[in-house]
Parts: structure tokens; sequence; C-alpha cells
């Protein structure tokens, strides 16, 4: 597993795209905390966190506020996940490969999270965003993850297909031009989750060089990877808890059920780990508080409720907890 680190190419271009704005790259990566080199050589690792501030960081002083999407055009998946791409490539429908991107995600890194959810409609949620604590603003980021992922997903569909909806958790920017050439017409923001929904008939087109055979003994070889690092049972709570949290209670029973293990067993596996269910639950609200507060147009009351909330004034109570104030504080535009 990768760990939080990510590979410098997603940098590629970045400094060039900084000093045409008349600013200093190497001014923005030091801020970050990226280090200079690695806007040159895009085989460095990086810290997520550090690159996630970077693009913040390189959107405000630029002046831009669709830094990430200029920043999506021409990445490929390909390139910035890397081995991982092998699997992806050779599954047998857009279905299996979006579930497989998903599930191995960690394998590229655990500074964000994806989930793949089925849809009543046959069709299916590709959800992305940072994990706990890794980002305080992750629009430019989570922008720019959704367009290289769609661009992806469009190379196996037919010219002009377009996804079913595509979500921001963050507010809509004032100018809507890029995006809608980036995602298509059907926008939402002020959503419960950054996502891409796929439609049935998109998810069942079969990929040019898929097979069963090679899959499954790619799959095999992925998960001796996996049985060599595992993903930890903390990130994977996180990820299950972040997938409930606006449809459903996300008591422990509900996530150890996600694992296929008993609430007790979940508990031991996080004990060893030295977390506890309640925390992490507890860090994932704290964390989506702030990002819906900062960045989107809901009301306190609604982000209660999205988060589990029984009312409000329990809301406030955990706010003045993590941080020592009210939540009015956090209120602010995006950039």
């Amino acid at each position: 597993m990768a760990g939080s680190w990510v590979r410098s190419v997603i940098l590629g271009g970045a400094g060039a795209r900084i000093r045409a704005c008349g600013r200093q790259p190497a001014a923005v990566a030091r801020q970050a905390g990226v280090p200079v080199a690695a806007l040159r050589d895009p085989e460095l690792l990086v810290s997520g966190a550090s690159v996630m501030r970077f693009f913040d960081l390189a959107a405000r002083a630029c002046r831009r506020r669709n830094w990430g999407l200029e920043q999506a055009e021409g990445a490929k998946l390909a390139t910035l996940i890397g081995p991982l791409w092998v699997l992806l490539r050779n599954a047998r429908s857009v279905r299996e490969m979006c579930a497989d991107l998903a599930r191995n995600y960690d394998l590229y890194t655990d500074a964000a999270l994806m989930s793949f959810e089925p849809t009543a409609t046959g069709g299916a949620l590709v959800s992305w965003t940072a994990s706990a604590g890794t980002s305080d603003n992750e629009v430019q980021i989570a922008e720019f993850a959704l367009a290289v992922i769609l661009e992806e997903i469009r190379s196996h569909g037919t010219p002009g297909w377009t996804p079913a909806s595509v979500r921001f958790r963050h507010q809509a920017p004032r100018d809507l031009r890029l995006h809608r050439r980036v995602f298509g017409p059907h926008l939402r923001f002020d959503a419960q989750t950054n996502a891409i929904e796929i439609d049935a008939a998109m998810l069942d087109r079969p990929l040019r060089f898929g097979g069963e055979t090679r899959h499954r003994a790619l799959v095999r070889s992925v998960l001796r990877l996996q049985d060599g690092a595992p993903m930890s049972t903390p990130l994977q709570v996180e990820a299950i808890v972040r997938a409930l949290l606006p449809f459903a209670p996300c008591s422990a029973r509900d996530v150890a059920l996600g694992l296929g293990l008993s609430v007790r067993t979940l508990q031991e596996r996080l004990a060893a780990s030295r977390r506890s269910f309640r925390s992490i639950k507890d860090a994932v609200r704290h964390d989506l508080a702030e990002k819906y507060l900062r960045h989107s147009g809901m009301s306190a009351t609604e982000i209660a409720d999205l988060l589990g909330y029984a009312d409000l004034s329990s809301l406030s109570r955990s706010f003045r907890r993590w941080t020592g104030g009210a939540m009015r504080s956090r209120r602010r535009t995006t950039p």
C-alpha cells in the first residue's frame, strides 16, 4: 500500500501554469510543503496532504477558481495511478473497472478514499473524498480527481456520452461554463458527496482488453499485494462511515456488516490499532462539518441532519468540542 503519498506526476505542468499567472511556483510549493523538485521530477513521492494544500494555494495565488479543472486537462488516470492501471485496463466492463478502482484505490494512496455504490436505477455512484484530517479545502483537488476519473470512463463510451450527474459537496462557482464543458450539463453542488453518477448502459459496456481469466489472475496479484500490506481496519471503517453517513444511522453494527465482521471483532481490531469506532466516526463528522461549512451553501441545520445529529444543538456542542469555537466562524466562500 502506498500510504499517504502520491507520485509527483500529479503536479505536471503546475509550475508553468503558476508562472503564467505571474506567480512563483517555488514559493507556492514551499508554502504547501511540497519539495520544489517535485515540480520538475514526476517520479518523486510527495505527501498527499501537501499536494492538496498546493492545489488550494495555487488557485488562490493565481486567483483562478477553476485551477484544479485546468490542471486536469491532459492528465491521464493511467499516468497518475501507475501499476494499478494494469488491473483497470483488463477489467471486463466499465462497471468492473470502476469497482476495481474504488476497491483498490488504497494501493495508490490512502490520502483519499473512493467508493462504488449501486443506485436504485441500476447505475452507480463513483465517489471520491479526501481522508479525514488530510485537507480542510478539497474543492480544487476534488474537481481535479473527478475530471480525471470521468475522462477515463468517457474513453470507453460512445461519443457524446455524459454522466447522469456529477456531484460536489462544495457550492457552485459563479461561472459554470468550464464545469459544463468538462462534466456535462447535469451538475449538482451542495451535494452529500463528490461523485459521478453512471447509468447502467455505460457500466455494462465491455472493455476492449478485458477477459475473465486474465482479470482473475490480476485480481489475485492485487490481493497478494494487499495481503502483504493490508488496508488498515481504521481506514476501512472510515471509508464505510463516509459512504453511509448521508443515508443511514451509521452505527458500529452497520459498519461491521459492511466489513463482514461481528461488532465484537470489529471493536477488537480497532482496539489493536489504538482506535475506536466512536473516535473514527467523530473524526469523519468533524472533517465533513468543516468542509460543508467552509465550502457549501447548506444551512447548519441541513449539515446537522446530513451528519446524523438529532438536532442543530447537538452538532453545535460537538463543534465547540472539536474547535473551541462556534460554527459561524467557519463560514467562508470558495476561492
